[in-house]
């Protein structure tokens, strides 16, 4: 999850995310939401400029990695419910987004109880100032892609004609979210376990690779666009 193969894709990948539910729930949800969703677009634009462009600091890249991972599944919950409740039950708007806020805050409290797990092996190994995960390289075919796609797109079609309840997305979601939350505990912990060496060494740990992350934001001409400034 840390590594930093195909390190601009990861990060815009997950702006896409954050972005596609945004006017995905802009468009099922009550007005009220739309706001939120629109700070919720910037404030992710401006986190994922930081970290691609700006930022050396392996924390804020770790930090964005791990909200990718976990809260697609909580969102698109949220998503379905919303379009279930305020389109098809036609609930009040209030109701609707207490009921939508629901799998977020199951997850939210999940995440909290992943986030006090005390794990025995670290995924991360430090030198010097500079740390990185140990994570194997995961490689993603193009047929993978092809086939999550196709399922994807066949998901909805086959629950129609099947007759089978939207909710049951709303559960398989759900599921799916305390699933990620649990499988990326060892992650979770050693995430928190660097923020607190941070603090107790006073200083920040860099990625191991930063040259190579140097080079390709150089090679940028957003990366030129929005590097820090020195004197």
């Amino acid at each position: 999850m840390f590594t930093t193969e195909r390190f601009f894709t990861k990060i815009w990948a997950a702006w896409f995310l954050i972005v596609m539910l945004a006017v995905f729930i802009s468009g099922a949800a009550p007005k009220l939401l739309a706001i939120p969703a629109v700070v919720a677009v910037i404030a992710m634009t401006l986190w994922c400029i930081e970290c691609a462009y700006r930022t050396e600091r392996f924390v804020n890249y770790a930090n964005l990695r791990l909200f990718f991972n976990l809260s697609f599944a909580p969102l698109f919950a949220t998503m379905v419910t919303l379009a279930i409740t305020y389109k098809k039950m036609k609930l009040a708007a209030l109701t609707s987004v207490a009921l939508g806020l629901a799998p977020i805050v199951l997850a939210l409290l999940a995440y909290a109880l992943a986030y006090f797990w005390r794990s025995k092996s670290s995924v991360l190994q430090f030198q010097g100032n500079r740390v990185e995960s140990r994570e194997p390289p995961q490689k993603v075919q193009w047929w993978q892609a092809g086939l999550s796609a196709g399922l994807s797109s066949l998901a909805y079609p086959l629950m129609k004609t099947n007759d089978v309840p939207m909710s049951g997305l709303i559960y398989g979601f759900v599921f799916i979210s305390l699933f990620m939350i649990f499988y990326n505990r060892d992650k979770i912990s050693a995430l928190r376990e660097l923020k607190a060496r941070e603090v107790r060494e006073n200083r920040r740990y860099t990625f191991m690779d930063i040259e190579s992350i140097q080079d390709m934001r150089a090679a940028s001409w957003l990366g030129r666009l929005f590097a820090v400034r020195t004197r």
